[in-house]
């Protein structure tokens, strides 16, 4: 007998579906959740039937699924109980209020950013597009996490990873985000310039502890609005926060 014999399959079913929609950047049908997991189509939808029901998953009219409102509940529950966040939290809410622009603290994870926190500044209509997930090469916290890889990993991870041209600004020439990745690491600042998504820009910093990457925090809002309140303040302001989060780990 092995170790796995000792495992629920249906509960490892079960994370592996919720697995692909929250990586996913869009809601995702059945049959790419069975392709993607391997799992029969029958299995997905008896699962995912479950799933609805208790609200970890939302199913939209054109049979699409996304993380549901109870899974973003328990998120929450995760984020009170993170000492990142609870130190963190309230220079968060003194930047968006003095910035006036959205914060946001990221963790690398399963070679995506996952948003752990975030602060709102003024409302822009772009925030109903934002999920908890963004790909590495064409976000701003991303590239951060880009630039503490090595170069076996950045091989792997652009071996995996399809770059997929977001906007006509989405870099996907692999020598040239190398080299991109490669000055963030010396600077230890990344941008987004409407590569993610039209319209708006973010500007990243590393969080360590015992000089370690452990976070990103991002600064993110209308690329107008932000050149309009001054974008070498904004560029100072999170370059200082990056500092003083690192200085109280």
């Amino acid at each position: 007998m092995t170790e796995n014999d000792n495992l629920n399959k249906t509960v490892l079913h079960v994370f592996k579906i919720l697995n692909v929609i929250a990586n996913s950047n869009e809601s995702i049908g059945i049959s790419d959740l069975a392709h993607s997991t391997n799992l029969p189509k029958t299995t997905v939808f008896r699962l995912l039937n479950t799933l609805e029901y208790v609200g970890a998953v939302d199913k939209d009219t054109h049979q699409q699924y996304a993380i549901g409102p109870q899974l973003i509940a328990f998120s929450k529950n995760v984020e009170k109980q993170n000492s990142l966040i609870q130190i963190a939290t309230p220079y968060m809410e003194r930047f968006a209020k003095e910035i006036k622009e959205n914060i946001n603290l990221s963790i690398l994870y399963n070679n995506q950013v996952l948003y752990l926190h975030a602060e709102q500044g003024e409302k822009f209509s772009l925030q109903v597009n934002l999920l908890p997930v963004a790909p590495l090469y064409c976000s701003s916290s991303g590239k951060i996490f880009l630039s503490d890889f090595s170069n076996e990993q950045l091989t792997v991870y652009f071996e995996k990873t399809q770059l997929q041209k977001r906007t006509v600004n989405t870099i996907v020439d692999i020598k040239e985000l190398k080299q991109e990745i490669r000055e963030i690491g010396i600077k230890h600042i990344a941008y987004d310039n409407e590569e993610y998504e039209y319209g708006l820009s973010c500007i990243a910093v590393p969080i360590y502890q015992n000089n370690k990457l452990i976070a990103s925090a991002s600064v993110s809002g209308p690329t107008s609005r932000l050149k309009v309140r001054g974008l070498e303040k904004i560029r100072s302001s999170i370059i200082d926060f990056g500092q003083l989060l690192t200085s109280l780990l």
